[in-house]
């Protein structure tokens, strides 16, 4: 009697009994959900027997609560962890933070050294609350040790000790208005200026009128502008692929924008367009003289991507030559964020504009502004009490 069946194979058309199981958890989307695998054999028993078989390897394999914590983590990063959907930067981010953190300070040496079954929310909080990093780098940290005590409890490892944990929230090493860096007009017209001619003067120029990051500038196509609106979806990453053996150099690729606050549409102005124009055809200039082709807006003489540090040293030397004072590229987001707050612009609005995803870290803004004009104000009334120079 033959043998019942239900799957036939594209490739040589032989038949099988197919059975799909749940085996485990897995992430995507940054969510844990089950992970499910095909088993086939001649008929049901078998496909059955093969998925029983795949079951007891699976525990025979699994993870001794006494095994160090340290090790653990290291096989979950490159077994299940590095191959992920989440984006290779916020993979990168995450296991350079918990290298730095927990594998090369002494402390956390020692919590990764000791099995996992001795070990207590208590401990880890400790190391946070200690630690000497900064905010972002403690909380990076935390987010990777939440994603593998979420697998090691859905999994049976043991159960997750980040439930209860809190990263901790140190004062400013800077006041705000200290953190805000900004070109004064005259200054900034000088740089735009001595670009004239150069293909670096359309980069400032949307910087300081579109307040669009330095990754993000340089993933814009000409197709990201349309009706004079430029389109924001996008960004140049200059991580390694975490994936990558024998210490791999970082390189230059594009991806998407890492949260979706920074995904944004900003109008430009008429004479930003011109600037545009302006810019195009200085570019395929470029491109006949050197004989390549591109459509995105900024890219060495050969046609490939900027690093942001040779940007950096070019800008440095122009400030130099004409003696203006540097400031970092990112002061020009910074002057498009100050700007709009001089103008009244509603804190919600800038917020979107500027692709913030949290709302405080626009007030900056409208902090620094404020403080300008009560520093005039209290210059205004000076004459009352004290007598003014000659």
């Amino acid at each position: 009697m033959a043998k019942k069946t239900n799957w036939k194979s594209k490739e040589g058309g032989n038949e099988y009994y197919r059975i799909n199981r749940k085996v485990g958890m897995k992430l995507k989307d940054g969510i844990w959900v089950d992970d499910y695998r095909c088993f086939y054999g001649s008929c049901k028993s078998d496909a059955e027997r093969k998925y029983n078989d795949y079951m007891k390897s699976l525990k025979n394999n699994s993870i001794s609560p006494k095994a160090c914590l340290g090790e653990v983590i290291d096989e979950w990063i490159d077994k299940v962890f590095k191959n992920s959907d989440l984006k290779n930067s916020t993979k990168s981010k995450y296991i350079r933070d918990y290298s730095v953190i927990f594998k090369e300070s002494k402390a956390g040496k020692q919590l990764i050294g000791r099995p996992i079954e001795s070990i207590a929310p208590l401990q880890i909080q400790e190391i946070y609350n200690n630690c000497d990093r900064c905010y972002s780098s403690i909380r990076s940290a935390h987010n990777l040790l939440v994603h593998f005590f979420k697998y090691a409890d859905l999994n049976g490892i043991c159960r997750n000790l980040t439930t209860s944990l809190q990263v901790p929230k140190k004062p400013a090493k800077r006041s705000d208005i200290e953190e805000i860096e900004v070109w004064e007009d005259e200054p900034l017209k000088r740089v735009i200026s001595e670009l004239d001619g150069n293909t670096l003067r359309l980069l400032v120029v949307l910087a300081v009128n579109t307040g669009a990051r330095f990754s993000e500038l340089l993933a814009l196509t000409y197709d990201d502008i349309r009706d004079g609106m430029l389109y924001i979806t996008k960004q140049l990453a200059d991580i390694a692929d975490v994936n990558a053996k024998g210490g791999k150099k970082s390189d230059l690729h594009i991806e998407e924008t890492k949260t979706e606050s920074s995904n944004r549409v900003i109008p430009l102005s008429a004479p930003v367009m011109a600037e545009i124009e302006k810019h195009r055809k200085l570019q395929a200039e470029e491109m006949k003289k050197h004989g390549y082709e591109t459509n995105y807006l900024f890219t060495t003489s050969n046609g490939t991507f900027y690093y942001k540090r040779n940007v950096a040293r070019s800008l440095e030397r122009l400030y130099n030559r004409i003696h203006v004072e540097p400031h970092s590229f990112h002061a020009f987001r910074h002057t498009f964020g100050t700007n709009l707050s001089r103008a009244g612009v509603p804190i919600e609005e800038t917020s979107k504009l500027m692709g913030h995803s949290d709302i405080s870290m626009t007030a900056k803004y409208y902090v620094y502004v404020d403080a300008e004009r009560r520093r005039a104000a209290v210059d205004k009334i000076v004459g009352y009490s004290l007598e003014q120079p000659a």
